[in-house]
């Protein structure tokens, strides 16, 4: 049993590898300027339109120093551009260029493209069962994750 665990886990880490590779071909396809990390802020603002820098740091998990340099890159290239929020000066609105819609536009023609390549031969019912384990499995690393917080919490009041 426990080399079942092994191997699928094995071959779950080098599907999603093969599934990064596909994406970062297309990627490269459409604008050699943006980079993985940056195409995700950019996609999120296209189903987020209006999110300030600290926002996106929350919502994409990462830290707001990162999404500060990011949003430099993006802003150079004319992907985004930064507008002072009326509510407070101190902080900025980011609003998606053309350049930046016509990128999001392509991306999603493309993901679309490789997600119907990875499901070939998929039945519906099939989606639906690989679905549902892909779920269990994301639940039971959250409540890990969440474990191993709330543990690192209890020993640093510790000490």
């Amino acid at each position: 049993m426990n080399n079942s665990y092994h191997t699928t886990a094995d071959l779950f880490r080098r599907t999603d590898f093969m599934l990064r590779r596909c994406i970062e071909k297309k990627l490269r396809t459409l604008d050699e300027e943006i980079y993985r990390s940056q195409h995700r802020l950019l996609m999120h603002l296209g189903r987020n339109p209006d999110c300030s820098q600290n926002e996106l740091a929350a919502r994409l998990d990462i830290s707001p120093a990162a999404v500060a340099v990011s949003l430099n890159k993006l802003e150079k290239g004319g992907y985004i551009e930064r507008k002072t929020n009326a509510d407070d000066h101190r902080s900025n609105r980011v609003a998606i260029t053309d350049r930046g819609n016509q990128i999001i536009h392509n991306s999603i023609r493309f993901f679309d493209e490789i997600d119907r390549g990875m499901f070939e031969g998929f039945t519906t019912e099939e989606m639906e069962q690989f679905r549902l384990f892909l779920e269990k499995a994301h639940e039971n690393l959250r409540r890990m994750q969440a474990g191993a917080e709330h543990k690192g919490t209890g020993k640093e009041a510790a000490e």
